[in-house]
């Protein structure tokens, strides 16, 4: 695997699994390590600077979230996404967010609603140029605000344990298969104009187009 570009590890009150996780989340999530990549110890010492026991607490945490797999006495690999099984993790996702918004859109401001769909608009322009990378961020940009609005701390404390990594997957699936991006450009028009007109049937009914909420499984989606 290639080792990062990390010279040094910055001596911190931070526990050493803690920023042993950190560091190979943040590593998963960027590309550096890919999709189906092997992590061996010894790499993985030398790159973080530590022993193998906080590396190993840190593997098993990202084992728990879905970003790691392990076979005994085989190997310890990253997931690669299955491409078939996109939507059915793109609607898990949208039910986290179906749930957000039924305790969050009354009680936003003006000032808040404004945000979101400013958000949106910088989504739209990403969608509208083709630029998955920009979509990528402008997406994490807007559902992160969404998150950070949300008064219900346990429901934003499952989702922060349980969305990264199906968001992961579905990232790698697009890239895979490729986006409409027509479609999905008018797709968030309309949970910009449903968001704009504070219309909390509309955005729902948006955000349920936009996560495939009621969209029949493909044949063999979810089947090993």
């Amino acid at each position: 695997m290639p080792v990062p570009g990390v010279s040094e590890v910055r001596q911190t009150r931070v526990l050493a699994r803690d920023r042993a996780y950190e560091s190979l989340r943040t590593a998963i999530l960027d590309g550096t390590i890919r999709p189906g990549e092997r992590l061996d110890d010894a790499e993985l010492q030398a790159w973080l600077g530590m022993s193998t026991t906080p590396i190993r607490q840190a593997l098993h945490a990202l084992t728990v979230e879905g970003f790691v797999e392990t076979a005994a006495q085989s190997y310890t690999r990253v997931v690669e996404p299955r491409v078939e099984d996109a939507v059915l993790h793109l609607q898990t996702i949208g039910v986290f967010v179906l749930g957000v918004l039924d305790l969050t859109l009354e009680r936003l401001t003006d000032a808040d609603r404004d945000a979101l769909v400013g958000d949106v608009d910088l989504l739209i322009a990403a969608l509208d140029a083709a630029d998955l990378d920009a979509s990528l961020a402008a997406s994490q940009r807007y559902y992160g605000r969404l998150m950070s609005l949300c008064p219900n701390l346990v429901l934003l404390r499952l989702a922060a344990r349980t969305l990264a990594a199906r968001a992961y997957y579905v990232g790698v699936a697009y890239r895979a298969l490729g986006i409409d991006w027509p479609e999905a450009a008018q797709s968030y028009a309309a949970l910009r104009s449903a968001l704009a007109s504070a219309d909390p049937r509309a955005v729902a009914a948006a955000e349920r187009e936009i996560f495939r909420i009621d969209a029949p499984p493909a044949a063999g989606e979810g089947r090993d």
